[in-house]
């Protein structure tokens, strides 16, 4: 059986040319209003887009979202403190680490960079 390109292209020509339009609306769309708008703007395309190329599609997987949220194990909250106080440590240790590099390698090019040779 032979796959042949035009007939694919030909299949969703419609859906590709309505994405690149929208997708150049959004840019020229970008430029005029506020960030808080163009994200309600590209909100709405998208469901729309959702609900345009599959809409039974759609359903089917925000109902099998919601079943897997059900089966999802969330931790306590004992955990989450635990959890939360290892990461809040380890940032504090590796930017400590990092700015003591930092600091390192400023003094050590300045003072390389004075250097008369």
């Amino acid at each position: 059986m032979k796959i042949n390109i035009v007939d694919i292209l030909k299949k969703y020509i419609k859906k590709l040319v309505t994405i690149i339009l929208i997708i150049l609306i959004l840019i020229i769309l970008s430029n005029y209003y506020s960030k808080l708008c163009m994200i309600f703007i590209t909100i709405i395309i998208s469901i729309t887009l959702l609900y345009y190329f599959k809409k039974n599609n759609v359903m089917k997987i925000i109902i099998q979202s919601y079943k897997e949220l059900k089966q999802v194990s969330w931790p306590n909250y004992k955990d989450v403190v635990g959890i939360t106080v290892i990461v809040i440590a380890v940032t504090i240790i590796m930017s400590l680490i990092i700015w003591g590099l930092d600091t390192l390698l400023i003094n050590s090019i300045s003072f390389i960079t004075k250097l008369k040779i």
